[in-house]
């Protein structure tokens, strides 16, 4: 029987000494390389961190302000719902118009604007963080009050002013928001003209702390 051999160079062991493939060279970033993508990223971010900004100052006062104009038309229904007087007061020094410190919603029996022992407290506001404030019209210095009706006690209506760093634009841009309540306790947030003020009943707003 004739065995067929292999052709011997497959059963050949490796030559000793033979070079082993070398490694790929590794390419590293040329200083000139990172001084572009440096310039790139700073031509990024000169442009991106105003717009951050913006849209974070935008947000903060939307949100404020709609929270705001909830929880008057929220004390509004409660009202009527109840068929008695709903007041909000300030947490803070009364007249002094500050709203920023906080405030309680209640159940108003004897009208007085006082949160009485044996009242009702429907809600609690919070203090706001700064640079946020919130400010009332001189008629709202303390308190704002909605009757069984639904109207407001508060004579002649009024508004509050939130400003966020004390400005009402900066740069050209708006940095306050205005919620008005009229005689009917009709509650709206108040439009801006066109230097990005808000507008009341009676003129533009002129004041973050003194509206």
């Amino acid at each position: 029987m004739n065995i067929e051999r292999q052709p011997g160079w497959l059963h050949r062991p490796p030559l000793r000494g033979a070079a082993s493939p070398r490694p790929c060279a590794q390419r590293g970033v040329t200083l000139v390389e990172l001084m572009v993508v440096l310039g790139i990223a700073a031509i990024i971010l000169a442009f991106a961190v105003p717009n951050f900004r913006e849209f974070v100052a935008r947000n903060r006062l939307d949100g404020a302000a709609q929270e705001l104009l909830a929880t008057l038309q929220f004390a509004r229904s409660e009202a009527t719902r109840r068929g008695e007087q709903v007041t909000i007061r300030l947490a803070g020094t009364a007249g002094s118009k500050n709203w920023g410190s906080g405030w309680a919603m209640f159940v108003d029996t004897d009208r007085d604007g006082v949160l009485d022992t044996g009242e009702e407290v429907i809600r609690q506001g919070m203090a706001m963080n700064a640079p946020l404030t919130l400010i009332g019209s001189s008629n709202l210095d303390t308190f704002i009050a909605f009757n069984r009706d639904g109207r407001l006690t508060n004579a002649g209506g009024g508004y509050f002013v939130l400003c966020q760093g004390g400005a009402l634009t900066e740069d050209g841009q708006a940095r306050a928001r205005a919620v008005l309540v009229n005689g009917a306790g009709r509650v709206r947030m108040a439009a801006r003209n066109s230097s990005s003020v808000p507008v009341t009943d009676t003129g533009a707003v002129t004041s973050c702390t003194n509206p």
